[in-house]
């Protein structure tokens, strides 16, 4: 089987009984997610730059990879953990994850004629958070009769009417315009989008989704989330987001017995709307404010090209690609990625690109990122970005426990010489870093140097500069 994918195109819940090649020959690719699968054969990736394997099961190996490799809770021929070098890929391992939860799916009923809505709970038992699980045994089945399902054009209100009914969404195909956030103020309840569903954030940039706090067992999963264009009228928000989980000024722990979890959540700034790109703005693409908090692929990106408006006849920069403009410093403009406020906070794989400024800010304890993509932003300037000192993966002070496993951080720099003191920043606590590396992918500049101002400059193109 051939899944020759970059970004943005997990796969999931398969079982192949043969080989599975997860490139298109000699190009290299960008990255994917591979959860809750059994492959027979073995696993090729290609020149794939990096990729995460979560409860995986590899009958015979794995061949290629070019930069990094992470697997979480993958059983049968998993390789050993190493360090990598500037020809092989970084190969980072957790054997055992502390919590396993696997994304909500459709399934039909057993008569043929009806779908159930099947809530994998969540699973602590750590003889179970190994290798991929395809039975249902441990689902929560739910009827139909309690699922909206919302398609394109459908209004908000229509919608948060059902939610404030205990009902869990399906979203459609298609592209969901809001007017205002939808609010999820129920324990267990699912957002679950078809076929990529794109949820428009509302004219005021108020996020498309807050989650209140306090709640057990939520699951947004399948969804697109992306910036509007800001209104020349009404109240904006203080503080733009694309999705909020909980509040800025409600301390929430979580519930460590039933997390709260985002699946194949992807947010979109600029890239798809035309018009004047220095409308469309977010302070942070998302906030986790509570606690016990679950993430399984998430990518976070500030556009760094877009449609071509109706007005222009040549893109700005043709010898990058005819069809494109690509963005300058202050269009599509976030100021930083991702948030995390929140305690006991993981990441089984998250990718963030093209901020302003911080890549990732967290400020939350016992934090735990297995799988970190970072792409630093193309179109900036040293006074307004290398000289502020931001970073592609920021630990605040107060920080005493996180760990970060299988990160890399690279550096395209396309207008003018640009250069970062370091990738990744930490205060000197229990912090755990583990395989990071810096990659010069084109242009001009670099990242002199990967964890608090330690290992060398990433200064060859293409080829990762790997901590010690």
């Amino acid at each position: 089987m051939k899944w020759a994918v970059s970004q943005a195109a997990p796969l999931r819940r398969v079982h192949v009984t043969k080989d599975l090649f997860l490139f298109d020959g000699p190009a290299y690719a960008s990255g994917g997610h591979l959860a809750n699968a059994q492959i027979d054969g073995a696993l090729h990736f290609g020149g794939q730059q990096q990729w995460m394997s979560r409860n995986v099961h590899i009958g015979k190996g794995i061949q290629g990879g070019a930069w990094s490799l992470v697997f979480t809770g993958c059983t049968g021929q998993v390789p050993d953990a190493s360090a990598g070098d500037e020809s092989s890929p970084s190969i980072t391992v957790l054997n055992t994850p502390a919590v396993r939860i696997e994304k909500p799916y459709i399934a039909m009923q057993q008569d043929g004629t009806k779908f159930d809505l099947r809530v994998p709970r969540t699973i602590l038992d750590e003889t179970k958070t190994i290798g991929p699980q395809f039975v249902g045994g441990n689902d929560d089945v739910r009827d139909f009769s309690r699922v909206h399902v919302a398609v394109a054009g459908d209004e908000g209100s229509t919608i948060q009417a059902a939610l404030d009914d205990g009902k869990d969404i399906v979203f459609s195909p298609g592209i969901h315009k809001l007017t205002k956030t939808l609010e999820i103020r129920h324990n267990n309840q699912v957002v679950l989008g078809l076929g990529l569903a794109a949820i428009v954030a509302p004219t005021n940039v108020s996020p498309c989704i807050h989650v209140a706090p306090c709640l057990s067992g939520v699951r947004i999963a399948g969804i697109m989330l992306e910036a509007s264009t800001r209104s020349e009228c009404g109240d904006s928000v203080d503080e733009s987001s694309l999705l909020e989980w909980g509040d800025v000024n409600v301390k929430d722990a979580g519930d460590p017995k039933d997390p709260g979890a985002m699946f194949d959540v992807f947010c979109r700034v600029g890239g798809a709307t035309k018009g004047n790109r220095s409308d469309i703005y977010v302070d942070a693409m998302m906030r986790i404010h509570s606690g016990n908090v679950v993430g399984d692929n998430l990518w976070l990106w500030r556009a760094d090209h877009a449609e071509l408006n109706d007005s222009e006849a040549t893109a700005n920069y043709p010898h990058i690609s005819p069809l494109y403009h690509q963005s300058e410093e202050n269009e599509f403009r976030v100021e930083t990625g991702i948030e995390v406020r929140g305690d006991d906070v993981t990441m089984f794989g998250l990718a963030v690109e093209h901020a302003n400024g911080h890549q990732t800010v967290w400020s939350g304890e016992r934090g735990a990122v297995y799988f970190y993509q970072c792409e630093l932003p193309y179109g900036v300037k040293q006074e307004s970005f290398g000289d502020k000192d931001f970073t592609g993966y920021l630990i605040t002070d107060s920080v005493q426990n996180h760990k970060l496993a299988g990160a890399g951080i690279y550096s395209n720099f396309r207008n003018e010489e640009v250069r970062v003191k370091t990738a990744i920043r930490h205060p000197q606590t229990d912090i755990e870093c583990i395989n990071p590396f810096t990659v010069r992918l084109d242009n001009n500049g670099c990242i002199e140097s990967i964890v608090n101002g330690l290992g060398d400059a990433a200064t060859d193109q293409g080829i990762p500069c790997r901590g010690k």
